[in-house]
């Protein structure tokens, strides 16, 4: 993640941090204003250059996040590891609720609050008992 956390560099950072090495290494800073080819100057060019290795190997340290990240997954699941939420077990009012839902005394949605759950719960509840609508 080294890469992602220099990408929050910006371009007056990087022309600081130019300019800081030019010094530790005894050059005036003037020569980041030396022209090369109409407003392209040493400056400009170099700080296009970095900013470009920065994204190009943040992108490349997030691709390689996501890989690992996946084969994790892969490995967790073929060794069983349940991964996610897990699934909210049935309440056990369930069954009661479910009968004044069949005999039409209340809506899904209503069924639902009864029981605190969403109702995407309560109708899934219902399909694996096999009363789906």
């Amino acid at each position: 993640m080294l890469f992602t956390a220099l990408q929050q560099y910006d371009s007056a950072q990087i022309q600081a941090e130019l300019i800081g090495y030019l010094t530790e290494l005894g050059l005036d800073e003037s020569i980041l204003n030396t022209t090369l080819r109409g407003d392209i100057t040493i400056g400009s060019l170099t700080n296009g250059l970095t900013e470009r290795l920065i994204a190009k190997a943040a992108e490349e340290d997030r691709r390689r996040f996501r890989e690992k990240q996946s084969e994790g997954i892969a490995r967790a699941q073929k060794a069983g590891v349940a991964i996610g939420r897990p699934t909210r077990k049935q309440d056990k009012r369930f069954h009661k609720v479910r009968d004044m839902y069949l005999a039409q005394e209340v809506t899904g949605q209503e069924a639902a609050r009864l029981l605190g759950v969403a109702p995407s719960t309560f109708y899934r509840w219902l399909r694996q008992e096999g009363e789906a609508k």
